[in-house]
């Protein structure tokens, strides 16, 4: 897929086939996710495939519960870490541009995704829940996730409305 053609036409997938997501493609998704910029080419990142049925019942009772059929229908969560040992200050920008490029691969891999924030900078108790959820070491920072999977046809779109450039660009 052309890139320009994979960002304009990339949109949140809330409903998902019953069909795994093969390794090979979490490895490509991966991938993308390491090859984003970081904050001094710290490479912050820590990744964590959650396929779990109970651990995802779980997370989707920690605050989520709008999004539980999202997260129990997906195949994968993927949870989107900083170490913030390597980044103390640029953290959140480090794992949000390296979700970006993951949701433009998984896009152009014929998957879907929809983004959900998992952290919050008002509620540090969100990210300890979910720290404590799945086990992960306390200078891994949630920052987002993606719930993955094969998107279901038959999900209804709404037609996205783009601002225009006109409304969006002030020259100087």
């Amino acid at each position: 897929m052309e890139t320009f053609e994979c960002i304009k036409s990339r949109r949140s997938k809330r409903k998902f086939l019953a069909k795994e997501v093969p390794d090979d493609l979490i490895g490509k998704i991966i991938e993308t996710g390491k090859c984003a910029p970081s904050s001094h080419d710290c490479q912050p990142w820590q990744f964590y495939i959650i396929r779990d049925k109970k651990l995802k019942g779980k997370f989707a009772e920690t605050g989520y519960e709008e999004n539980k059929p999202i997260v129990l229908s997906c195949d994968f969560i993927l949870l989107i870490c900083v170490d913030k040992d390597k980044s103390p200050s640029r953290f959140v920008e480090d794992g949000v541009i390296a979700a970006q490029n993951m949701a433009l691969a998984i896009h152009a891999l014929g998957l879907g995704s929809v983004y959900l924030s998992a952290y919050n900078p008002d509620d540090s108790l969100r990210a300890k829940e979910i720290q404590d959820l799945f086990s992960i070491p306390e200078n891994n920072m949630p920052i987002c996730m993606l719930l993955i999977g094969y998107p279901d046809p038959n999900e209804k779109l709404e037609n996205k409305i783009l601002r225009d450039n006109n409304d969006l660009i002030e020259y100087r």
